[in-house]
């Protein structure tokens, strides 16, 4: 039957617009009138902008949709208890949508906010030792978590994790059941088959940090004998009261319309998937498109080089501020995905017409630029003679550092990364990065 949901923002007192289900479930969209007056009102997405007119389902579905976890056994349980059919997205957030990840919570029609700004000292619970070893032997195994753990903020993702709250002296707590509060940390748990992981992103987001890319703060713990990796979360800030609190962000997948499943610009089609030229659309309308452009294509190679090749459209983010001004968010989710393999070593979206390291040319960069929106093609020639020989020698002279964290496996991958590219562009293999061992795919 026809549903209505308040859609609500975390910071605004009253719902900022409605999610509307049909009896056949379909979904609309459409702002509050009130909201909309507001000049502090934000768009919730770039594809949904700020607009009396409303949204029908292609564009609604898209949205929403991705605010459920990818990991679907909560929306299968949900889908089962209420014979709900899986395309069902109202029917489904009707049940899971006070647990939206991020700012966003869709509740049912006049329900009281759930999501509301935290006070360390007042609403958190530190978690005993032997209940976070239980929730990550858990997460490890891939087993249920125990029967008492509510995890606050359901995270997309495919890997095993949970958010969590970090107190003021280093311990972690959860939110007080009902409090609403935030958490400001997610534990990554690898499985058995992956238990260096943690070292492995930890060492990348290091990294990353070290080129001046804004990235998420990350340390590794160990909890239970498991190397845990433990990344504050970006989109959480301290207000004026001291208070934690959201912040409103959205994934590329959101920001373009775009389908969970459409993540990879394998998956897409023309006009309507994750490549370059909707990521240049995209960082057209942020505060400083030159700049947020060229730091896309820094991340880019340095992606491409540690092999991260793995940074498809939900592990880029952008925030909302007032005013419908946009910026990009810190790195949060740098992965030397070729370490595992088990994973497929294709970009996730090409360079040029280069679907693989192997593939690369100087023609494929300049094509990777032209679609970003670099029109000249001087331009392009300079800005790609300046970043990828400059990527590669700052990489080169970390390998040694790696290696000596007993992360030998990515300083020969990094190393072999480096001769490729190398060997694909014609440039001189620089020692040490010349002489290590070859990473065997």
């Amino acid at each position: 039957m026809p549903i209505t949901l308040d859609v609500r923002l975390d910071g605004f007192d009253q719902p900022i617009g409605h999610l509307f289900g049909d009896d056949r479930g379909g979904v609309a969209f459409a702002y509050r009138p009130d909201y909309l007056a507001r000049p502090d009102a934000m768009a919730i997405s770039m594809s949904l902008p700020l607009s009396e007119t409303g949204y029908g389902d292609p564009p609604t579905r898209a949205y929403f949709d991705n605010l459920l976890q990818e990991r679907d056994t909560a929306r299968a349980d949900i889908i089962a208890k209420y014979d709900i059919a899986n395309d069902d997205i109202a029917g489904i957030l009707l049940h899971l949508g006070k647990d939206c990840s991020g700012a966003i919570s869709v509740l049912p029609e006049g329900a009281p906010a759930t999501k509301v700004p935290g006070d360390l000292l007042a609403d958190y619970v530190p978690l005993a030792d032997d209940r976070l070893i239980a929730i990550i032997q858990s997460l490890h195994e891939r087993r249920a978590l125990p029967a008492d753990v509510q995890d606050p903020s359901p995270l997309a993702g495919v890997q095993s994790k949970i958010a969590v709250t970090r107190l003021p002296d280093g311990r972690f707590a959860e939110p007080r059941e009902g409090s609403g509060a935030p958490t400001t940390h997610i534990l990554k748990v690898p499985d058995d088959r992956h238990r260096r992981d943690a070292l492995h992103e930890h060492a990348a987001m290091e990294l990353s940090r070290s080129f001046g890319f804004p990235t998420a703060s990350t340390s590794v713990v160990e909890i239970g004998g498991i190397s845990v990796l433990a990344v504050e979360r970006f989109d959480r800030k301290i207000d004026q009261d001291g208070r934690i609190i959201r912040r409103h962000q959205e994934d590329f997948c959101q920001a373009l319309g775009l389908p969970a499943r459409q993540k990879y610009e394998r998956r897409g089609t023309e006009g309507r998937r994750f490549d370059a030229v909707a990521v240049g659309q995209l960082l057209d309308q942020t505060i400083d498109p030159a700049v947020e452009k060229r730091l896309f294509v820094e991340e880019t190679f340095f992606d491409l080089l540690i092999g991260n090749v793995d940074g498809h459209a939900k592990n880029f983010s952008i925030f909302h501020l007032p005013g419908n001004r946009i910026h990009s968010t810190p790195r949060y989710d740098v992965m030397p995905t070729m370490l595992d393999r088990g994973t497929t070593d294709e970009f996730a979206y090409r360079i040029g017409n280069a679907e693989l390291l192997n593939a690369l040319s100087w023609d494929a960069v300049d094509d990777f630029l032209a679609a970003l929106g670099f029109s000249s093609r001087a331009g392009r020639r300079r800005l790609a003679g300046d970043i990828v020989p400059a990527t590669i020698r700052r990489l080169n002279e970390k390998i040694e550092d790696i290696a000596a964290e007993y992360l030998k496996d990515f300083a020969d991958l990094l190393a072999t990364n480096i001769r490729t590219t190398c060997r694909r562009l014609d440039i001189e293999i620089p020692t040490p990065a010349g002489d290590r061992d070859t990473f065997v795919r």
